[in-house]
């Protein structure tokens, strides 16, 4: 299932979906989704996790921003399991509406420490008993892994990272937002890129959320401000790379510089190289043509892998993204998978790129080898 068909899938007597996101661009989907709820489903939306005190209503604002209201007949349980109770109360219900519940996918997932039963089979109980109604049920979070028993009842979507025209289409836009907000400010708001310049800016972006894009220019206009105002120029491509790598290094990956001094020898191996780059120019991706996939270096330490790697970025001119394995391996069950498939999400959208994945066996030994896919 595809975001976009994720109403589609409620209106068609679907009761329960799930919604896979990364974190910053939570509130980007609750907005969208109750915008589409509201106009082609004529169904309120509300939202609940185990983090606000009682249920509450996503409304949008008058402004398109996202509003969230209490419930009052909603009453937070004092005693008792919080989870059950709004499945409980969703169950008894009266009308029509797409429940948004947050971060609960812990407790019904495979090999989770979470996982309960109880919660499990009234999630089942809820698919087949909410068939029949006008109420429906969105599971929304990040990395979410459903128990067996679920995954062929719950369809379930994965919202990808953005790709370089959604980056464009939303930098113009949120740059004239913050324009328009400058002026009501009595700021002087410039922005001086060329065609070129803005593409550059949003490839440097590949990799990031919506959201956070929307952070790095908020933050990066804040700190340029003075009296004379604000300029946005070409010097915001360096800082958006840099604003990039430093959220990536939080997740294991590193932005490499590629080598500036040639390997010697393997002389095979760089007339291969050689050949192969024009693979990744645009005309070759018009023609569909295919693109080598990756080669395996095993060696002693010392005989030259990691220069290596990078001089295959320098020799493909693609950027070079360095994997650090050790810092993705987590202690609770499924945790180095989801860190794995994420860092992996990001690489693929910044792709082409070359994912340099070092001490890859310290992946491949363990049972994360074992478990993912």
């Amino acid at each position: 299932m595809n975001l976009s068909n994720l109403l589609s899938t409620l209106d068609s007597q679907i009761p329960i979906a799930a919604v896979d996101v990364l974190s910053p661009d939570e509130a980007t989907i609750i907005q969208w989704l109750t915008a589409e709820a509201n106009n082609k489903l004529s169904s309120p939306v509300f939202f609940w996790n185990l983090g606000v005190s009682t249920l509450e209503q996503c409304l949008i604002a008058a402004d398109g921003g996202l509003v969230f209201k209490p419930v009052a007949e909603y009453k937070k349980p004092q005693h008792g399991d919080p989870l059950l109770y709004v499945f409980d109360y969703i169950a008894n219900f009266s009308g029509n509406g797409i429940f948004i519940l947050g971060d609960i996918h812990p407790f019904i997932a495979k090999n989770s420490p979470q996982l309960s039963w109880e919660i499990l089979s009234k999630v089942k109980n809820l698919y087949h008993r909410l068939k029949p109604t006008d109420k429906r049920i969105v599971l929304l979070g990040q990395n979410i892994q459903l128990h067996e028993s679920l995954v062929r009842l719950i369809p379930y979507c994965e919202v990808p990272l953005p790709s370089i025209d959604q980056i464009l289409e939303h930098i113009n836009s949120y740059l004239h937002d913050l324009q328009q907000s400058a002026r009501e400010q009595e700021l002087t708001f410039a922005v001086s890129l060329e065609n070129a310049e803005f593409e550059t800016l949003s490839r440097a972006a590949l990799g990031l959320t919506l959201e956070e894009i929307s952070d790095f220019l908020r933050l990066t206009v804040k700190e340029n401000l003075t009296n004379d105002g604000v300029l946005v120029d070409a010097d915001f491509i360096p800082k958006a790379v840099e604003y990039k790598t430093r959220l990536l290094s939080q997740m294991g990956i590193e932005l490499g510089k590629p080598a500036t001094i040639p390997f010697g020898g393997l002389d095979l191996l760089r007339e291969w190289l050689t050949r192969r780059r024009r693979l990744f120019t645009t005309e070759a991706r018009s023609l569909s043509l295919p693109q080598p996939k990756g080669v395996l270096l095993a060696g002693p330490p010392g005989t030259g892998k990691s220069h290596c790697a990078k001089n295959i970025a320098s020799i493909l001119n693609l950027p070079l993204l360095q994997l650090d394995i050790a810092s993705l391996l987590g202690s609770l069950v499924g945790e180095s998978e989801g860190n794995v498939r994420r860092a992996l999400k990001t690489a693929q959208a910044i792709a082409p790129c070359v994912l340099w994945v070092d001490e890859i066996e310290k992946a491949l030994s363990g049972s994360i080898g074992e478990r993912l896919e």
